[in-house]
């Protein structure tokens, strides 16, 4: 597990950060596309435990405030508030479960999104304009979720894999 402040993580951040801008709207699938900064948000609670779990959502979050031009600090407050209880689910879950990521992952996207939705500008669309939203941020949320193996493989390989010892586990 790797320091977060260290160059290795701060340059795997700027990389997610023209992914997400740049580079994943070219792949989109009928306007919707992944974002790797909500999937490093799962991976880091997965993974690195709940302290840098709130790092690593406030830095994502400031970084999609960035990319979308609304409230600055809207998508960070509401990743930290998610990033809370996505660490709290993860601590209390059964992890043998085989399609566990792919829920919990697909779950804090669409939260996330509908919450972005709610606080920017739901009051100003109409009713069948937040359902075809809403349709486009669970699709966007599936794609997202759909690609956590091959963000997972790409994360160790950059960052290292995760090396919890066994007596970690019983602390």
């Amino acid at each position: 597990m790797p320091r977060l402040f260290s160059a290795k993580v701060i340059f795997y951040f700027l990389f997610l950060f023209v992914l997400d801008g740049a580079v994943l709207p070219v792949f989109h699938i009928h306007h919707a596309y992944p974002s790797f900064l909500c999937l490093l948000i799962c991976y880091s609670a997965f993974e690195w435990g709940p302290q840098r779990t709130i790092y690593v959502a406030f830095w994502a979050g400031l970084l999609r405030d960035f990319l979308g031009g609304g409230f600055l600090g809207l998508e960070a407050g509401l990743y930290v508030t998610l990033a809370l209880a996505l660490s709290f689910v993860v601590q209390k879950i059964e992890r043998e479960f085989p399609g566990i990521y792919f829920l919990i992952t697909f779950l804090f996207i669409f939260i996330a999104g509908a919450l972005r939705l709610l606080c920017s500008c739901a009051e100003e669309l109409p009713v069948s304009m937040v359902w075809n939203y809403l349709g486009l941020i669970a699709l966007t949320a599936v794609y997202s979720a759909a690609l956590l193996p091959f963000f997972y493989f790409l994360t160790d390989r950059w960052l290292g894999q995760s090396n919890i010892k066994q007596y970690e586990l019983f602390r």
